[in-house]
């Protein structure tokens, strides 16, 4: 998909890029002038710097060194709950950015991090989620994953290589270019990798959108009786961004050269009220994985968003939900995310 940009103005470019050039002048006037051992070990330092890097692209291209904004998190709006009556993310999450920033939110480098937006009135103990050292790994014969999506009819942005017609905004009931393709890749990767998976496919959100968790719930529960081998639980759904005109945005980083969308964790507890006793120790297993997906794919996490409602992750241990890209993404950029997903799933359930 090709990015919607807005003209910029070099005007609007901020003074700290100006500055960043003129440091590097006077540097190499430095230089020049007999001081060139320390002037230039100062130039190759300044070289190697992100933050000058930015900023002179900024210069070349008129555009903010700042304007790669993630999210900025707000209260949970009342229809972003698990019994909601219209389509709505399960993300709390939107985008703040520059007026002169083009619609792409990147994430910085978090490489060997974890962070937890808590939407919750928990005490969160970052540091004691990591040194749970929380690990589920595959045995036995059987299937080992469960894939599903309450929300199946999430679509993404039709691009050349798929051209889809949305059944309505942002969804489709076409299997080959929602989520269910997404889940469909994610399967087949894991599969490559030795591990046995179990896909259910059904529409839980059509013809009618509330409900849906209840219906994803009953379909689980019983494929869980049927599949007492299954360790984790996947409800794979795609985000959904907007500015307040209704603009989408995509969550982009570049992997092996390939632009990529971004994947996010959303994990419930009971702070709704509802059954979830066992919260902490999914929260666990999900900072133990963030951070080995944080080490093989320094760009390719969001961070882990801690929720008051449960979105049925009391089913079972090792529960997740997994948000592949926004309505934004294209679907190749959400397939390319979830092999990425696969490969770190699978050596952390083979133990590798």
């Amino acid at each position: 998909m090709k990015r919607r940009r807005r003209n910029r103005s070099r005007a609007g470019v901020r003074p700290a890029a100006w500055c960043a050039l003129a440091a590097a002048g006077v540097l190499l006037a430095a230089a020049q002038l007999g001081g060139e051992a320390g002037a230039q070990a100062a130039l190759s330092k300044l070289a190697r710097s992100p933050g000058f890097l930015s900023c002179v692209t900024a210069l070349e291209f008129g555009v903010r060194a700042d304007a790669a904004e993630v999210y900025v998190p707000r209260a949970a709006a009342a229809a972003r709950d698990e019994d909601a009556a219209e389509p709505q993310s399960e993300s709390v999450y939107v985008p703040s950015a520059p007026e002169d920033a083009a619609p792409v939110l990147s994430a910085p480098d978090k490489a060997a991090t974890l962070t937890i937006n808590n939407d919750t009135d928990y005490d969160v103990d970052v540091a004691a989620c990591l040194a749970s050292d929380t690990h589920i790994r595959a045995e036995g014969d059987g299937p080992q994953v469960l894939v599903f999506h309450t929300h199946a009819s999430e679509s993404y942005t039709p691009d050349a290589a798929f051209p889809y017609t949305p059944t309505e905004t942002e969804r489709t009931t076409d299997t080959r270019y929602n989520v269910v393709r997404v889940g469909d890749e994610l399967c087949t990767a894991l599969e490559k990798r030795g591990i046995e998976t179990l896909h259910i496919r059904s529409l839980f959100d059509t013809p009618t959108y509330a409900g849906s968790y209840d219906r994803s719930l009953a379909a689980v529960e019983q494929a869980l009786e049927e599949n007492p081998s299954v360790k984790v639980v996947i409800d794979l759904h795609r985000d959904s961004i907007l500015t307040d005109e209704g603009e989408a945005y995509k969550t982009s980083c570049t992997v092996d050269g390939a632009e990529t969308a971004q994947l996010m964790f959303v994990v419930g507890t009971d702070a709704g009220g509802l059954y979830h006793p066992d919260w902490r120790d999914n929260l666990n297993f999900v900072s133990t994985l963030q951070y080995a997906l944080n080490r093989a794919y320094p760009s390719l996490m969001r961070p882990v968003n801690l929720r008051t409602q449960r979105f049925d992750q009391h089913a079972s241990p090792g529960s997740l939900l997994v948000e592949v890209g926004s309505s934004g993404n294209t679907l190749p950029e959400a397939l390319s995310a979830v092999r990425l997903f696969a490969d770190v799933l699978a050596d952390e359930m083979t133990g590798m």
